[in-house]
């Protein structure tokens, strides 16, 4: 059975001979995907298209490359306003990596702006939602992707083919292991459909669904190297681990 596992990336420096043995590190464990956590750069003032491209480049075509620049209203590290990391989103889909994520509840004029950056450099989207308190019930989750892709067709005249590209990506935090079952029941639901999405529960109590997830229809689940960048994450040899114990005769 083909599972997706993506290992994020903190960058914390703006030089490549620092970030290079990181980067290395991660492809020898063979990740399909790796994201990049530009959210984690302690000044924007060292961001340069360069040093985005010499990162790009190193990753690519080892692996499917992911740039995200996380709000710090969805726990990324970086506090600026919204004109400035509004620029460098516009900068980093110029450099063209496979996916950017980005925030369901960006401002509808920036999302409009960014959603035809991306298409114009063929840049797909990752659209999120992280949830650092608990999980929703499973009716509500199924509300908030439906109400954000009704945003995306009549709010911003995207079309089905667009929407199809993209990936809906539903994060909660787990209170209990029963709130496991829930992103694992909306990722079995839009496995009948031609919707990707990526769901799972974070914090320790939620390390089943990551696992789970990707048996569920997940998109793809996440895997740490060195540091963690959530809760629950687990080191990419021991989930490999974990999926050739279970997954070598299906």
């Amino acid at each position: 059975m083909k599972y997706n596992l993506c290992i994020p990336i903190p960058i914390k420096y703006a030089k490549i001979e620092e970030v290079k043995p990181i980067i290395d590190k991660a492809i020898k464990s063979k990740p399909n995907l790796i994201e990049l956590r530009f959210d984690y750069i302690p000044n924007i003032k060292v961001f340069s298209v360069e040093f985005v491209k010499d990162l790009f480049n190193r990753i690519h075509p080892h692996a499917v490359v992911i740039f995200t620049l996380r709000d710090s209203s969805e726990g990324g590290k970086l506090r600026i306003n919204q004109n400035e990391r509004f620029k460098l989103l516009k900068m980093l889909i110029g450099t063209k990596p496979e996916y950017l994520d980005i925030e369901m509840n960006t401002e509808t004029n920036i999302l409009d702006e960014i959603i035809n950056n991306a298409l114009q450099n063929k840049v797909k989207i990752i659209f999120s939602h992280h949830n650092f308190e608990n999980t929703t019930t499973f009716d509500k989750s199924l509300e908030l992707i439906r109400n954000f892709k009704e945003k995306l067709v009549r709010g911003l005249s995207l079309n089905s083919k667009i929407i199809e590209d993209s990936i809906f990506k539903i994060i909660f935090t787990a209170q209990n292991f029963e709130d496991n079952l829930i992103p694992l029941k909306l990722c079995k639901e839009f496995s009948h459909s031609n919707q990707k999405v990526i769901s799972f529960c974070m914090g320790e109590l939620g390390i089943f669904s990551r696992i789970m997830c990707v048996l569920a229809g997940s998109f793809l689940t996440y895997a740490s190297l060195e540091e963690k960048t959530a809760s629950g994450q687990i080191n990419i040899n021991k989930m490999k681990e974990i999926y050739d114990l279970f997954l070598n005769d299906l």
